[in-house]
């Protein structure tokens, strides 16, 4: 490409006086591919920091796998299990049995039903996150001093349903099983425990927050009739994208009639439509590019039109068929890069601003999150130029072929 396809172009682009409508297209057509370039940096952003979020939210919560027994059977033997689980993988980082049931929690004003968890208070902090995430108070589930000075259980909850049971920390609630009436006759009737607020977390999860609660584990024993028992272990290991194979070596070490789960496992589903979510997100908005792609192809066909008179000059004397054709893909190049550059510049700078400042919030208990989370990958963002460019330079080919196709003898007397 010479200098004169350069300034030709760019010319042709120009707001002249005789061409005011068709140099008015052109900039519609670069607005529409910023608009769809910025909303597909924006979604795809959105959609990385939702998968981000909710995974963090999910390993925090959960550990990277568990083992436990079939039909929900209580391990005795939970303590040479788990030795044995990490003496023959090393990548294990952490582990530590817990305690899980649904159980009904009272306060003074409201009554509701929740799952508790019974913890080690140290043990736990191998495997899971939920000492990083302590709002008020103190993350233990060791006895605590009640307002009269005696020493009871102490249990943490989440900032939701401390907020649903309106208790903060250091006041009293109650603990009662739910039991069927095969278990009432056998265990005397419900258990009740009696325990102090000892610490409120928030992870920012919804469904966490305002569900879940957690004990020690020698009192979810007792309140449960458990005895030495627990409900499983917990495992953490290094990389936790890998805490499948992880889980089915673990599985073989501990055979029938336990069994292993991941985290990834038991989110199948979430995780699953997060990816397809992805796809879809993307190939939508691509056709708010798609269709600003077309609006090039109207406004170089007018640009066309608008000098077919000069065209044939230029072939006239000397320009090649290529050299037109590359004129006017040059001018559509230009809608496209310059499109792209700033619909992404104002996309990029748009997440930037959300991921420091988290200016716009959700409602936590409808989308999960309580704010608009974006991560920006820079993959996506490369994508998302080429695709942006790619179609736009697609869009000129019609049009140029079409003007370097003009007879010159025609297209002098055009006019």
């Amino acid at each position: 490409m010479n200098k004169l396809e350069w300034l030709l172009a760019w010319r042709y682009l120009g707001a002249q006086r005789k061409s005011l409508f068709v140099a008015l297209i052109g900039i519609f057509s670069m607005l529409g591919v910023s608009i769809g370039v910025f909303a597909l940096v924006v979604a795809l952003s959105a959609v990385n920091g939702f998968e981000e979020e909710v995974t963090a939210q999910m390993i925090g919560k959960d550990a990277h796998f568990e083992v436990m027994r079939y039909y929900g059977d209580p391990i005795e033997n939970y303590e040479d299990l788990m030795k044995r689980i990490r003496e023959n993988d090393p990548e294990i980082t952490g582990a530590s049995p817990f305690i899980v049931y649904k159980v009904g929690i009272s306060s003074k004003k409201v009554n509701d039903g929740i799952v508790l968890y019974g913890i080690d208070t140290e043990r736990s902090k191998s495997v899971v996150d939920i000492h990083k995430n302590m709002k008020w108070g103190n993350y233990t589930v060791d006895s605590v001093p009640d307002a009269a000075g005696n020493l009871r259980p102490a249990v943490l909850l989440g900032s939701g349903l401390a907020s649903r049971l309106r208790v903060v920390v250091g006041d009293k609630i109650i603990l009662q099983t739910f039991q069927s009436p095969e278990e009432t006759a056998s265990m005397g009737g419900p258990r009740i425990l009696s325990a102090v607020v000892s610490g409120i977390f928030e992870t920012g999860m919804y469904e966490y927050d305002g569900n879940l609660a957690y004990i020690g584990i020698a009192e979810a024993q007792k309140l449960l009739g458990m005895k030495d028992a627990v409900s499983g272990i917990q495992f953490r290991v290094r990389d936790h994208w890998q805490a499948g194979v992880h889980a089915d070596k673990a599985m073989e070490i501990a055979d029938y009639p336990y069994y292993a789960i991941d985290w990834q496992s038991k989110n199948v589903t979430l995780l699953k439509w997060m990816n397809y979510e992805k796809f879809i997100v993307a190939a939508i908005i691509c056709l708010i590019i798609l269709v600003a792609a077309f609006n090039i192809i109207s406004s170089l066909i007018m640009v066309v039109i608008d000098k077919t008179k000069e065209i044939g000059i230029l072939r006239g004397m000397g320009m090649s068929k290529f050299s037109v054709m590359r004129v006017f893909m040059l001018m559509g190049s230009f809608i496209g890069v310059g499109g792209t550059l700033i619909g992404g510049s104002a996309g990029l700078i748009l997440c930037f601003i959300q991921e420091k400042y988290r200016l716009i919030k959700l409602p936590g208990d409808v989308y999960v999150l309580p704010y608009f989370p974006v991560r920006v990958e820079g993959l996506d963002v490369l994508l998302v130029f080429v695709i942006g460019i790619i179609l736009c330079i697609l869009a000129t080919l019609f049009p140029a072929w079409k003007a370097s196709r003009l007879d010159p003898v025609g297209a002098i007397r055009h006019e």
